[in-house]
This record gives C-alpha cells, sequence and structure tokens, in this order.
C-alpha cells in the first residue's frame, strides 16, 4: 500500500513522534510505499530517505513567526498546496496526533483518498481533542486507531462508528540494555543507591514536579535515592525552571540523551515513575518493563488498562505524599520490584510485541480502504 504520514515532527524520539517513526518504518520494512510529511526532522535535508522511508519536510505559512506557532501550538499551517502534492499518489493518509489534521483530512477530501487518524486525545486536558469540533473532525475518517480499549470505547460513546475504531496500542521505543552501571558511573550516582527515573518531557501534567517533590520525603527514609529525569523542558518548563530549587546532587537531570543512554538508564533504575494525570498510554512504562523494572503511573482510565495495580507496577494519585509512600513501599521490597518487573515483561511480550501492533495497525489500513466510499460512488 502507498500510505502517506502527517505529522509535525519526525523524529525515532519522542512520543507521537517516535510512534509515527516506528509505524512508518516498521510498514516500509514490510514492503509498503511509506512516505512522511512533515514540518521539521532534526535533518538539513528537504527530502531524505530513512529506513526506506521518503521524509519530505515543508516549512510552515507564515515566515519566522508561522514556524514559531508551528512548533509550540496546534495551530495548522501547513501547505496545503504541498501537502496535496505528495499525496496524489498514495492509497492512504494517516495522520498522528492531531497536528496538521485539518490539512490532512482536507486533502483527503480533495483527493478522495481514504483517512485514518491516530489522534492520542487527552480527554480534560487544555486543547486534548475532546472538543465538539475536534469529534466532528474524528467523525470523517475512515478509521481510527487507539491505544487502549478505554480509548477505543471513548470514541464511540462520543458517536464514532464503533467498526472503524480499532485498538492497535504501541511497542517500546528503546532496545534493551545490560549497561545500568555505566550510566551510574556517568552521572555519578553510587551503583548500591536507590535510583528513581522519570523519562519524558518535563510537563507538568505528567507529575515531573511531582515527582521532584516527593524527593525530600523519600530522602528520610533513603537518604542515598538518586531521582534522574531524562527529557526536555515542555512549555511549563521553559518558562519556570522547577529544577533550580534543587541544587542537590541527588536530583540529576539530563535534558538530551541517545536512545542509548536512556536505555542505559532504564536499565541502572530501581523504578520508573511517571505519575501522569493526562496520557493515551505511556511508552515509558514499556521500556522500563522491557528492562523488568516495576513502574508508578496516574490512576487515570487509560494507565489503569496498561498498568495492573499491584501486580506489574502501581498507580497513584497525583499528589506528593501519595507517590513518596508508593516509591518507599517498592523500595523496601526488592523481591516485590523483581516481582513486578517480571509480570511487566511478560505483558510486554504477550500485548505489545511489535509485530503483533503492526499486524494490527495493517488491519486499520485494510479496513480504512474498504469503507471508503469514492466521490462519484457516492453521488450515485
Amino acid at each position: 500500500m502507498r500510505i502517506l504520514f502527517t505529522k509535525r515532527t519526525f523524529s525515532p524520539m519522542g512520543g507521537s513522534e517516535s510512534l509515527t517513526y516506528q509505524f512508518a518504518t516498521r510498514l516500509a520494512a514490510r514492503g509498503h510505499d511509506v512516505r512522511v510529511v512533515c514540518g521539521q526532522a532534526f535533518d538539513d535535508r528537504p527530502r531524505f530517505l530513512e529506513r526506506s522511508v521518503d521524509v519530505i519536510q515543508v516549512k510552515p505559512r507564515g515566515g519566522f513567526l508561522g514556524m514559531v506557532a508551528d512548533a509550540s501550538t496546534l495551530v495548522d499551517l501547513m501547505r496545503v498546496e504541498e501537502l496535496e502534492r505528495w499525496a496524489e499518489d498514495r492509497d492512504l493518509i494517516h495522520n498522528v496526533g492531531r497536528e496538521y489534521l485539518d490539512s490532512s483530512l482536507a486533502v483527503s477530501a480533495s483527493l478522495d483518498v481514504p483517512i485514518v487518524l491516530t489522534p492520542l486525545a487527552h480527554p480534560g486536558q487544555f486543547h486534548g481533542g475532546d472538543a465538539p469540533t475536534d469529534f466532528e473532525r474524528y467523525r470523517r475518517a475512515n478509521a481510527i486507531t487507539t491505544m487502549t480499549e478505554w480509548e477505543r470505547g471513548w470514541y464511540a460513546e462520543h458517536g464514532i462508528d464503533p467498526y472503524r475504531i480499532a485498538m492497535t496500542g504501541m511497542g517500546p521505543n528503546a532496545a534493551h540494555s545490560n549497561d545500568g552501571p555505566a550510566f551510574r558511573r556517568r552521572h555519578g550516582i553510587p551503583q548500591d543507591a536507590p535510583m528513581i527515573l522519570y523519562v519524558g518531557r518535563r510537563e507538568r501534567y505528567k507529575g515531573f514536579i511531582h515527582l521532584l517533590d516527593s524527593a525530600e520525603i523519600v530522602w528520610h527514609r533513603y537518604p542515598d535515592a538518586r531521582f534522574v529525569f531524562i527529557g526536555m523542558a515542555g512549555f511549563y518548563g521553559a518558562v519556570v525552571d522547577e529544577f533550580a530549587r534543587y541544587t542537590d546532587e541527588r536530583i540529576v537531570a539530563v535534558e538530551r540523551a541517545t536512545s542509548a543512554e536512556r536505555s542505559d538508564a532504564l536499565a541502572a533504575c530501581d523504578i520508573y515513575a511517571m505519575p501522569s494525570i493526562h496520557e493515551t498510554f505511556g511508552i515509558g512504562y514499556l521500556e522500563a518493563w522491557l528492562h523488568d523494572k516495576p513502574v508508578i503511573g496516574g490512576d487515570i482510565p487509560p494507565l489503569r488498562e496498561v498498568i495492573t495495580h499491584g501486580t506489574d507496577g502501581v498507580v497513584v494519585a497525583q499528589r506528593i505524599d501519595d507517590i513518596a509512600a508508593a516509591i518507599v513501599a517498592l523500595l523496601d521490597d526488592p523481591a516485590l520490584r523483581a516481582q513486578m518487573g517480571a509480570a511487566g515483561h511478560a505483558k510486554l511480550l504477550e500485548r505489545w510485541d511489535w509485530e503483533q501492533v503492526m499486524d494490527r495497525v495493517e488491519e486499520a489500513h485494510r479496513r480504512a480502504v474498504a469503507v471508503h466510499i469514492p466521490a462519484g460512488e457516492a453521488l450515485a
């Protein structure tokens, strides 16, 4: 199949960015003709091949101000005429993360090409994808893919045809590492010190501030515990530097890390924690389980489906005391940590192996093409 993905940023790093990258490159590896049109790909070339994927970078409308708005908001500044040019020979358009959603829908309609959406909505969050206008857009899709069954049911409850909703999930975006000791050496972390790891954009809703503040409580019982944060500052973090309050060497901040460095950190940690209150799925939990580590997530419906509380991790309210108590309880019980990590690893292999995920993505694409009624036939 000839597939066009639309996404603001095409990159192997990040959440929705890495999901697009994995979908595109793995479909190309399966013999599909895959193209990506994006606003940026951290590559100077306007067009290049990445693992057999044809990547096209299109500068947004509006010059410099347009580039700033495109990088920081959900305003759709894609050049529709350019997107249409690169979509003319495609059998299917797949938009991920709602960026360039309006332009993708417009080109789908103008070229009469079926479209699949992976909205990755965060209900209740500002620009979370749950407004009435968002559902109007979703109803125009030939298929919608979701990360969880909870999300699938949520779309159905809001009037989306259940047949057009496919739960695909995703797989881990990390390679397994056995080099945890090297990560600790590089960052001055004693080999026997408890290590709590956060990997993700430093957004307030993801709970990184609450995790940071929980350190003071954890240190009462485990004074040598290290809290490691890997990820770039989000919108709030770019304005207010929460780390400025902590000059303690036990807080380790790594803004940019390679994929290998991130995997080493997962191998090095004792607990992975991201107590988010707005999450579609949370790939970091899967990557922690890839390294047999227990996880702490937010107590919200999607994460209660991903994390089985008390079996492969813990879900907690986004409150400092609750987060600290969960960390201390896990540090107190090495056997429980090992048991939870092993259970998470087994679940990962059973439910989110990439080959299984991509089988489901291909089925969603076939379903989108099958339900698409060409404009000529619809008018007949």
